[in-house]
């Protein structure tokens, strides 16, 4: 059973979406989301480059806002900056089978391309280590502590 991943930013046009594309690509094992607290209209153009750079395609992508998520059900909610860790909606924290976990990433907006691979690299690194962990088999205890284990 593929289990759900929502990766929150807040407008959802870098981090989130670097997040679910590369996550997407490295394992089978997830059915992946990400979202916004407050989404912009557009993906960041070096979002796009950045990932089309090692061969990942995310042009079928748009941004999202958080509420569309509100009646769809997920196993685990990872907020990718500090602004979505505050301002996560309280409907979420409700859901008490929910796995909650942040990895918080430096907002790189307009700092160009260099940096946007750095993060790219840091957040490719921190979901291989994740799935090296990662067994679908895991009960919901352990994966809730691998989450744990992963929040920076």
């Amino acid at each position: 059973m593929k289990r759900s991943i929502l990766f929150l930013c807040t407008a959802n046009a870098i981090r989130s979406q670097i997040a679910h594309a590369l996550l997407e690509s490295l394992s089978a094992d997830f059915v992946v989301y990400s979202a916004g607290v407050t989404p912009v209209r557009t993906i960041d153009k070096l979002t796009f480059q950045t990932l089309r750079e090692i061969g990942v395609d995310i042009s079928s992508h748009r941004t999202s806002d958080i509420e569309e998520f509100r009646h769809v059900t997920l196993d685990i909610l990872i907020t990718m900056s500090a602004t979505a860790y505050r301002d996560c909606p309280r409907w979420l924290y409700e859901n008490e089978q929910l796995i909650c976990g942040h990895w918080g990433f430096e907002d790189i907006s307009g700092r160009g391309a260099a940096r946007f691979r750095e993060l790219r690299d840091h957040i490719m690194l921190h979901l291989r280590a994740f799935l090296a962990e990662y067994r679908p088999e895991l009960s919901r205890d352990e994966l809730a502590a691998l989450v744990r284990k992963f929040t920076r």
